[in-house]
């Protein structure tokens, strides 16, 4: 079941779970990552190969797709060049994206109801994670991003730090949803729920791979 009895946290990952994404048809980290590169240095980044590193804290992702093109590591410098890049993509492509998952804020409604806390965690820096939640009207407990926080998913940090905010200390009475493997790894890692919507580029058979707790469509199937 994707709610376990007693949950008093869920945490919520945003682009492609509760947040839609899309930009001109394309997820907007993909499309970011793939115009970084080739403002960087020409290269055509495929849609599988930046799909295959979505959900990673997104400076991690960069140095991922590097090291995947490279024979040699990408050196630090390099990264911290494309991640500019990539910051300066990502707030320009963003000014397009406006909208919710549907039935992200009745989601939320319903769980403010029972008396369960809210939190929303990204890879995405400070300042695009706090402009999509004020674009968004929500009202959460708590906003998170990796990147301030120093570490990113697989590393549970986002989730410990929503515990802590919340005043919640037992693993077994939080959720955490999201639409990648990565997520999964992170719910894992931090000992919660974890449950995977259908929302993201990564299909059902590469999340059932990953064994969440519970699949469904999407956020809007949450509580049901």
């Amino acid at each position: 079941m994707a709610l376990p009895e007693g949950v008093q946290l869920v945490v919520f990952d945003m682009a492609g779970t509760t947040v839609d994404d899309l930009v001109n048809g394309e997820p907007l980290v993909i499309a970011a990552f793939r115009a970084s590169f080739q403002e960087h240095d020409g290269t055509e980044i495929s849609f599988d190969q930046a799909n295959s590193v979505r959900g990673y804290e997104k400076k991690k992702a960069l140095r991922l797709l590097l090291d995947s093109l490279r024979s040699e590591k990408a050196e630090d410098s390099e990264v911290d060049k494309l991640f500019k890049i990539f910051e300066q993509q990502l707030d320009k492509l963003m000014e397009s994206m406006n909208s919710e998952i549907k039935g992200t804020s009745e989601t939320f409604a319903e769980l403010r109801k029972r008396g369960v806390k809210i939190c929303v965690g990204s890879g995405f820096p400070e300042h695009v994670v706090q402009k999509i939640v004020a674009s968004l009207g929500w009202s959460v407990d708590g906003a998170f991003s990796s990147v301030t926080l120093g570490e990113g998913r697989p590393n549970p940090i986002m989730i410990l730090e929503a515990m802590k905010k919340c005043g919640v200390t037992d693993p077994k009475r939080v959720v955490k949803v999201g639409d990648t493997k990565v997520d999964i790894d992170e719910g894992r890692n931090a000992g919660v729920h974890c449950v995977s919507v259908l929302t993201g580029t990564q299909s059902r058979e590469e999340l059932e791979a990953k064994k969440p707790d519970c699949i469904i469509d999407s956020v809007a199937d949450l509580c049901k």
